[in-house]
Parts: structure tokens; C-alpha cells; sequence
């Protein structure tokens, strides 16, 4: 008996709290105190030559006003904000980081959309659609765009006689052509890595390969690591299939750190039919290795 009112006692008290906290929430949201902004969509602006496509995923706007967080948001929003007159307001683009739900993080490469002055105004709604590009301190490793009669993959001794081919203007995520890998019964292994291979910062520095992809099976992203003595293999992400184009930003930086001997690496990609599938595809399209 003396448990259950403790217990009850603690509810109670807890109870109260919180109504407190929401009741300061309401009070400070209330008519006359409040600015909003909403946010419907980001938009990337890119330089075809030296960045490549302005294919983009960008979900979320991390929020700050006069340098102050106000928070992480999914687009669309509209987000309340406890500021009059004239500040800054500063939006950065938010991606999920591995296509996970739960890695959401503002994109690195992205550069943060700042207005000064901004007028925050009371009781009102201001509408906003901003625009990004890449940092300018952004290098691109290397792309792939599959609009080139050469493609800068090449298959491995692991393969089969399965190569990436230059898909029809059909199949393509966009432009004339994506890349294609078609296996069946027959040819059902799949390996191919970057022709080049490429000096990639080892110490934490921010790397990531964009890609938009679409495939009805499974398939691998990861890298081989080349020290004096050997060449390591080194799977980052396994991809489920997607039946529409999906954008991806996957994180390198890790599997780098680790590789702190390494003398370049190689970006792969791989796949192998088990004996119940009878024939898969995998699409791609805008590859970029980059860093900061």
C-alpha cells in the first residue's frame, strides 16, 4: 500500500511539471510574442562542368536565428520562432546520412543560406525557398555522369562477364544515359571499382559518394584500400532494392580513418545472385567522390 502512494505521489508531481512546462510553452507562443517562418522545400544549384548534376535529397532545415539553434525541421514546415525586428536567420540543408532516418545531419558540402537582415515579424508568416550550392572548399574527386562514351568503372577479376553498360534514354535518371548492370543465371556475379585510383584524406575530414541509384536486387558500396603490402577490401553499405530513382550520401569518412596507412583507394560496387534469382538490375547515375 505505502509503495502504490509513493508511486502515485511521484505521477502526481510529475504530472505537474510537465503541465507547467507546457503551460510556459503556450505563454511564450502566444499572440504578439511570436514570428514564423515556413519552409517548403530546398533547392541546389550546381555548375554541370565542375560540380555535375543538382540532383539532390535534402529533407530537412537546421535552424538558427542571430546564431541561436532553433532546431531541426522535416520539409515541409512552418516553425515558430521567439524573435522581433531585425536579426539573421541562417538555414542549412539536412540530409539523412546513409538513407537512415535516424543519422539526419546538415549536409557538409552544402553551403548554409544566411539572410541579414532579416526582419523577424510578429504574428506573421514569411515564406521561404531556399537555395544552396557546394562550399567552394568542396573538391570533387572524381564523377561520373555516364553521358561520356568512356565510363571510369572497371570490372574486377571477381566478375562474371558482367559489365556497366550505358542504359537508353528510357531507363536514365536523367540526361541520355544511365549506368546499367544486367545479370542473369548465367553471368550472376558483379564487381567493378573506379578505373583511377585516388588520394583520400585519412584524418576525419568529411568524405562522401553521392549517387542516385534505382535496382530490383541487392547490392554493395565500399572501398579497396591500397597500402604498400596489400589491397584491402573494405564494404561500407549494403543497399536494399529500390523500385524508383533514390538519392544516397553515403558516409566514407570512417572506413578512411581506419585505413591511416593506405596509399589510395578505390571506390567498388558489387553483387551475386543466389541460384533462386533468376535475373536482376541495378542503375546508376551522378556518382561524385567528394571532401572538404
Amino acid at each position: 500500500m505505502k509503495k502504490r502512494l509513493t508511486k502515485l505521489i511521484i505521477l502526481s508531481v510529475v504530472f505537474v511539471f510537465l503541465s507547467l512546462i507546457f503551460a510556459c510553452q503556450q505563454e511564450n507562443l502566444k499572440p504578439g510574442s511570436t514570428a514564423f517562418i515556413e519552409v517548403d522545400h530546398f533547392n541546389l544549384t550546381t555548375n554541370y562542368i565542375t560540380n555535375g548534376s543538382n540532383s539532390h535529397k535534402i529533407t530537412d532545415v537546421w535552424v538558427y536565428a542571430d546564431d541561436q539553434t532553433i532546431g531541426v525541421f522535416e520539409l515541409p514546415i512552418t516553425i515558430p520562432i521567439l524573435k522581433s525586428g531585425i536579426g539573421k536567420l541562417r538555414l542549412e540543408a539536412g540530409i539523412k546520412l546513409n538513407g537512415i532516418k535516424t543519422t539526419r545531419v546538415n549536409n557538409p558540402f552544402y553551403e548554409p543560406v544566411i539572410i541579414e537582415p532579416f526582419n523577424f515579424i510578429i504574428d506573421s508568416t514569411i515564406l521561404l525557398s531556399p537555395t544552396t550550392t557546394y562550399r567552394p572548399q568542396t573538391v570533387f574527386v572524381w564523377m561520373e555522369d555516364f553521358e561520356s562514351d568512356v565510363i571510369s568503372l572497371d570490372t574486377t577479376r571477381l566478375t562474371s562477364d558482367v559489365t556497366v553498360v550505358k542504359s537508353t534514354s528510357s531507363q536514365a535518371f536523367e540526361g541520355s544515359s544511365s549506368g546499367m548492370i544486367a545479370l542473369n543465371k548465367d553471368n550472376n556475379v558483379f564487381e567493378a571499382a573506379t578505373f583511377e585510383a585516388y588520394v583520400l584524406p585519412t584524418t576525419g575530414k568529411p568524405v562522401f559518394l553521392e549517387m542516385d541509384y534505382k535496382n530490383d536486387f541487392n547490392f554493395t558500396v565500399g572501398i579497396f584500400s591500397q597500402t604498400e603490402n596489400q589491397i584491402l577490401k573494405k564494404e561500407v553499405i549494403y543497399l536494399l532494392p529500390k523500385e524508383d530513382w533514390n538519392k544516397i550520401y553515403i558516409n566514407l569518412t570512417d572506413k578512411l580513418t581506419e585505413s591511416q596507412n593506405a596509399i589510395d583507394f578505390k571506390v567498388f560496387f558489387r553483387t551475386a545472385l543466389p541460384e533462386e534469382i533468376d535475373t536482376a538490375t541495378i542503375f546508376l547515375d551522378n556518382l561524385k567522390l567528394i571532401y572538404r
